[in-house]
């Protein structure tokens, strides 16, 4: 037995290795322009536009002047198999089939169309049907006996184990090398080749489900990573890509499988990311929630401290959708403002209470609030006279983080709001990274990233119309908890705009900036007995 198998070894070489050379079997031999005879008809001015678009790669507008032929002449044979060649081309087999195999029972006698129709069969999967017809075409004379011939021997090899595995690995290594030379396209054809030659290839399709990511196609990579949890169940590390991807495509049911197949895994790593995603995605379902913010900083450019602090207690039932109520509580207040008859402000500083309203859609970042309370000022100004003044204010606010290769990131958040505590002024906030995570441990992390930060506003105060970029560090020493150092160079320039208070401080500034941000979200059920569960979904700039 090991000297059979042995000896068929180069035998089925030979053949993957001429399926590999010809892209497809009898590829080489095919010729998918009509025959000389059936190209035009001098009458036939349609169909020589199909032609002329067909000669000048326009393949599109060429099938939509075939498919006007046959509305108007449905038997008209010239642009039946311009269509099937079509067909062929953009590999749309079943409907290859159907038009050939039409064409074919009007004229069983053509080799050539039954040769056609075999490829596109044995292109579809329908392998015997295939057999049938090349056998047809073999057992007769013609110019095509021998490439029929050739074709059954590749149908012969298509039904070895052995033969399939040398040609998928061929077709993975060439898959490879085209996709380091930056071919990509060709790269994507070669994986689904090889999964064609061997389905059972669960890395071929993993690599194909992250190129779709790299394409911004999440569709396409939960398609890919769904059929490598087919084939392997117990691969832990693709069940959790697949429950970010469908985080990602807001399919919390498809999500929340996922994750609970990859918090079995023996890793710890897989298993501690997968509990962490389960307790984000459950955690959105708990009607009962608790939102904590806290962003002290210190900038050197004013030697100023500013304490900031949210917490946000909410209620959202399922009934209510994407509603939920909250009632919001803020503290501000910074080391240097000053009050008296010529205070010096350099940040805000009161403590508020305001019950509001926030709208989310189901899975998304985007939330829109509003809300009405009252603000108690910590320091008296010509702004805030008073011990206590009304606070309203509505913001639409959203976030996006994408991670790149080679651990490279982007995240975008930003706002616009009105603030009836300014002046009822409109307010934009956008702020950009992009960076790379330099060191990860599996328990803490460092990054570099560069920000870029825009803020405009309505009333033309000059310190809410600035651009800033720089250069920053992020340090965080426990990735199980939403808490970050960063540490942050920063050049600005002001918009030039001049409202109720001039600048003072010239057009352009620096600023070293230090900051400690946490972030948590806490959610319950109505059960009194059940402990709150902790989720970090939620992110603070």
């Amino acid at each position: 037995m090991k000297r059979s198998r042995k000896s068929r070894a180069p035998a089925i070489l030979a053949v993957a290795c001429a399926l590999l050379a010809s892209g497809c079997a009898g590829g080489a031999k095919r010729s998918t322009p009509a025959e000389p005879g059936l190209a035009r008809s001098p009458s036939a001015s349609p169909m020589s536009r199909a032609y002329d678009l067909l000669n000048a790669g326009r393949a599109a507008e060429a099938e939509g002047v075939l498919r006007d032929i046959l509305r108007e002449d449905p038997r008209n044979r010239q642009a039946r198999l311009e269509l099937a060649y079509l067909e062929v081309r953009a590999k749309r087999w079943k409907s290859a089939v159907v038009l050939l195999g039409d064409l074919l029972e009007a004229d069983p006698a053509d080799m050539r169309l039954r040769m056609e129709l075999g490829y596109a069969r044995q292109a579809s999967g329908a392998l015997a049907a295939a057999a049938d017809d090349f056998a047809i075409v073999a057992r007769g004379p013609s110019e095509f006996q021998d490439q029929a011939r050739e074709a059954l021997a590749v149908l012969a090899w298509q039904q070895s184990p052995e033969a399939r595995a040398i040609a998928s690995n061929a077709l993975i290594d060439r898959g490879y090398g085209e996709l380091g030379r930056g071919e990509t396209a060709a790269a994507r054809e070669s994986f689904r080749d090889a999964l064609r030659a061997d389905p059972g290839r669960a890395e071929v399709a993993k690599q194909l489900g992250y190129m779709s990511l790299a394409d911004g196609d999440p569709a396409g990579a939960a398609k890919e990573f769904s059929k490598v949890r087919r084939l392997f169940p117990q691969d832990h590390r693709t069940a959790l890509e697949l429950g970010y991807v469908y985080d990602s495509l807001h399919d919390e049911a498809g999500a929340e499988r996922s994750f609970e197949a990859a918090a079995a895994s023996p890793d710890s790593e897989i298993r501690e990311a997968a509990e962490a995603a389960l307790r984000n995605i459950r955690g959105r379902k708990d009607p009962y929630y608790v939102d904590v913010y806290a962003a002290p900083t210190h900038t050197t450019r004013f030697s100023d401290t500013i304490l900031s602090l949210e917490v946000v207690a909410g209620y959202k039932p399922p009934r209510w959708g994407p509603l939920s109520a909250y009632l919001a509580s803020r503290l501000t207040q910074d080391s240097r403002s000053r009050s008296g008859t010529r205070p010096d402000i350099y940040s805000d500083n009161l403590v508020s209470l305001a019950p509001g309203l926030r709208l989310q859609p189901k899975g998304y970042n985007l939330s829109l609030t509003a809300e009405w309370g009252l603000s108690v000022n910590l320091l008296r100004s010509q702004e805030h006279p008073h011990a206590t003044q009304a606070d309203g204010r509505v913001v639409l606010s959203d976030y996006h983080y994408w991670g790149g290769p080679v651990r490279t990131f982007v995240d975008l958040g930003g706002s616009l709001g009105h603030y009836d505590r300014y002046h009822g002024n409109i307010i934009l906030d956008l702020q950009l990274r992009g960076g790379i995570e330099v060191w990860d441990n599996g328990v803490s992390q460092l990054s570099v990233y560069g920000p870029v930060k825009l803020l405009k506003d309505r009333n033309r105060d000059f310190y809410n119309n600035l651009f800033e970029v720089g250069l920053g560090a992020e340090f965080q020493p426990a990735t199980k908890v939403n808490l970050k150092a960063r540490v942050e160079r920063l050049f600005g320039r002001y918009a030039g705009v001049s409202g109720r208070d001039p600048n003072p401080y010239g057009p352009r500034y620096a600023d070293w900036r230090a900051t400690l941000l946490y972030s948590a979200h806490f959610s319950w059920e109505r059960q009194p007995s059940r402990k709150p569960r902790k989720a970090r979904n939620a992110y603070l700039w």
